[in-house]
């Protein structure tokens, strides 16, 4: 065998008369050959066309037709960002600068963009038309200009409702707020959309305020005849006042309202809320060190080179009831009105009967001090404790449920200030679900229209106020929620989960008495195959009970046997939670 590093120089050459000797190995000793040579003949040579190999032509048929055709989807589109949740920072105030070192060094103060500015509005979510690509222009040779003509062009115009730029010590401040898109809703087209997202959440927070009370009078509404009664009390009856109704009713709206007007009629308000853990001396304390010692007739030089500066300082030692009243009798040229707010969580009976006997005095005593008591109770009884005789000398106040102006009103006033609308089917819709109270107005109308942000739109519709009703099932309280469940039963019984349903829609009086022969009416409007009078008065004794949950009271009055809802915020949560299973929003 030759050495292999022949093979790479020299091969043999292939004879070109017969085919069969070239399949000779080229790398065999017989016959040498120039490498090179040997590889342009092995690469040009082809075989005659005899001995070709016949050349597979693929033939295609026609693509057999599905089994099934499919659905034609005519005038449908779909939007890209409807299930898109995005969250955004948006910045209602100038973006910062950076600052361009090399036009400083020209000695022009430019200022350049900053790469991380914040956007400044919401996206929008629905997209136009594609534009058409155009041929690129030759870009003319930018020439250098002042740096006050950059600036101008740069930024883009503020609207004069934006507010003024806060100077911090870091900058500028800002006022930063998420904009989410709303997950699986529609977006339609020719929708009013909001100029300035940033801005309107931002009056939606003064708007509805469901966790906060009114503290002003442009933003309240309703409660006219309690407001005119309060006063009449005051100014021409001279007697203390007590007010209570249900948890949510709009008690210490009214409270912040009547201590606005009674300011501006020359009054001296002061407020104290309770709490379980005070008692009576750490109550009227609070109120004396707020007593400014110019109440006095001394005079504001002698209670000065006395070192006097509040009332409280005149009482060094045990606060007792006599010695209250002998300093109220010493307030001199002014009226004081005193408003003890959310006075139902006091739990000490010895706290009860001290203030019991000092509104007995002060009213014996004809002092220039009043008394406006605030609590939650279903009657006077619950506040007053084991003095009812009390009621004699007090002017008691209760929250009935609104009526649906009044509650229209609510709406009316939110929508002025958040620049938003209630299309009419869901404005009164939300009022028949708000039960008369003020705050599920305000939780259900601040839902819908947060969710109407989320969507662009400027209009508060259907599928908005169902996402309300969802949410305020949802976060209802947890007894709420257990008693419901004891109610309907683990199995959803059909039963009493209807007569819920009817006794939560049927007419009711102004503080939610109704009758059977009222939920009877309201079954047969709803459903004519419903149960009958006889047949709903098992059902309704049994939703008393606590095995199913206490939902309603029986009242045996002077019109027969009625029944109530244990509270009004039972009754909001059964018709969210069956609205919505019953599909009807």
């Amino acid at each position: 065998m030759p050495n292999p590093k022949d093979w790479f120089r020299r091969r043999r050459a292939p004879s070109t008369d017969d085919f069969a000797e070239r399949d000779v190995d080229p790398f065999s000793s017989d016959g040498i050959l120039d490498l090179g040579r040997a590889a342009t003949l092995l690469r040009e040579a082809e075989p005659p066309a005899e001995h070709k190999a016949p050349i597979m032509v693929e033939k295609r048929g026609p693509v057999p037709p599905p089994h099934t055709p499919m659905p034609r989807r005519e005038g449908m589109t779909l939007d890209r960002n409807a299930f898109a949740v995005r969250p955004e920072i948006v910045r209602s105030v100038e973006p910062q600068r950076r600052f361009d070192a090399r036009a400083a060094a020209q000695g022009a103060m430019s200022v350049l963009p900053s790469p991380f500015a914040l956007r400044r509005g919401a996206a929008q979510l629905v997209p136009g038309p594609r534009p058409v690509a155009e041929p690129p222009e030759a870009k003319p040779v930018p020439q250098p200009r002042p740096a006050a003509e950059t600036k101008a062009e740069s930024d883009p115009p503020v609207p004069a409702s934006a507010p003024s730029p806060t100077a911090t010590a870091g900058g500028v401040a800002e006022q930063a707020a998420f904009t989410l898109a709303a997950p699986g809703i529609s977006w339609k087209r020719n929708r009013p959309t909001l100029p300035d997202g940033g801005r309107t959440s931002a009056l939606l927070r003064d708007a509805f305020t469901p966790t906060r009370p009114k503290h002003g009078t442009a933003l309240f509404s309703g409660r006219f005849k309690q407001l005119q009664r309060i006063i009449a009390a005051i100014e021409e009856e001279r007697a203390h006042v007590m007010v209570y109704g249900e948890r949510g009713s709009g008690k210490t709206s009214l409270a912040n309202v009547l201590a606005v007007k009674a300011e501006e009629a020359g009054y001296m308000v002061l407020r104290f809320a309770c709490s379980s853990e005070l008692t009576f001396e750490d109550i009227f304390r609070g109120f004396l060190r707020r007593m400014p010692a110019s109440l006095l007739p001394d005079g504001v030089g002698a209670t000065s080179r006395a070192g006097i500066d509040n009332f409280d300082q005149l009482l060094p030692g045990r606060c007792s009831v006599g010695e209250i009243v002998q300093l109220f009798e010493r307030v001199y040229e002014k009226h004081l009105i005193l408003i003890v707010d959310e006075y139902d969580r006091v739990t000490e009976e010895d706290t009860k009967a001290k203030l019991a006997e000092l509104l007995k005095h002060l009213s014996d005593a004809n002092v220039s001090v009043t008394l406006l008591i605030i609590g939650v109770a279903e009657n006077v009884g619950q506040l007053l404790g084991k003095h009812p005789s009390l009621q004699r000398t007090m002017v008691t106040v209760p929250m009935p449920l609104m009526t649906r102006r009044e509650l229209d009103g609510i709406i009316a006033v939110g929508e002025e200030k958040s620049g938003l609308s209630f299309d009419p089917w869901t404005r009164q819709s939300l009022i028949d679900l708000a039960q008369g109270l003020p705050y599920h107005a305000h939780l259900l109308a601040l839902f819908a229209a947060r969710n109407a942000t989320r969507r662009q739109s400027s209009r508060i519709e259907r599928e908005d106020l169902r996402y309300a009703i969802e949410r305020s099932a949802e976060e209802a309280e947890a007894r709420v929620k257990e008693a419901y469940d004891l109610a309907v039963g683990p199995h959803e019984n059909a039963s009493f989960r209807d007569v819920l349903f009817y006794a939560a829609r049927c007419r009711t009086d102004e503080f939610g008495n109704f009758t059977a022969a009222d939920v009877a009416a309201a079954a047969a409007q709803t459903n004519p195959e419903a149960l009958s009078l006889l047949a709903l008065q098992y059902p309704l004794k049994k939703l008393t009970e606590s095995e199913r949950g206490s939902m309603l009271r029986r009242m045996v009055g002077p019109g027969g046997l009625r029944y109530q809802f244990a509270t009004q915020s039972l009754r909001h949560h059964v018709l969210c939670r069956q609205m919505a299973q019953r599909g009807l929003v």
